[in-house]
């Protein structure tokens, strides 16, 4: 007799780790042209596998500085970040703008590279990235009203980016 095939349903929400669950905290992206270098905090993102790779999938709105970072370079970092020892930390990089201050210093954190891609120092985990595929979302292409009005009543879309992972550090 063949194997039983007996499954659970499981709530997503209530998944703490796997591929389900990119990471269910505020991580920075990070990103540099030149000598200018920004962060941003985000919660949305994942990873998977695509084209052959092992790639990163983030979001930025259009207007963030990181994104034009990203547009400049080609190239992105993920740092995850202790939430409750950089609490503050990423509660003011994500209310602050990088083109007006430099709100990593006065964030208190440090950069570092990684074959040329800064990544915040003080995280527990980094994943560099390469760009492989970029795209603003389609007003058109959202099926669902509900997100639309929900995030983009004002038209200010997300980039999608998809990043080739080049290098993972872990502490």
């Amino acid at each position: 007799m063949g194997e039983l095939h007996v499954f659970q349903p499981v709530n997503p929400d209530d998944l703490e780790t796997g591929p389900y669950k990119f990471v269910g905290e505020k991580i920075l992206i990070t990103a540099a042209d030149g000598n200018k270098v920004n962060t941003m905090c985000a919660t949305w993102g994942g990873v998977g596998y695509i084209w052959d790779k092992r790639v990163t999938f983030i979001f930025a709105r259009k207007g963030r500085y990181t994104s034009e970072l990203i547009n400049a370079s080609g190239e992105y970092s993920i740092s995850f970040m202790n939430q409750d020892k950089y609490r503050g930390a990423l509660k003011y990089l994500h209310m602050v703008s990088g083109r007006d201050e430099d709100k990593i210093a006065n964030s208190r954190l440090n950069i570092n590279y990684d074959d040329g891609i800064p990544f915040i120092d003080e995280a527990r985990e980094i994943i560099t990235c390469k760009v492989l595929y970029q795209r603003e979302f389609d007003e058109d292409a959202l099926i669902d009203d509900e997100i639309k009005e929900k995030f983009y009543s004002d038209g200010n879309y997300h980039i999608l980016f998809i990043g080739e992972v080049k290098n993972i550090l872990l502490r």
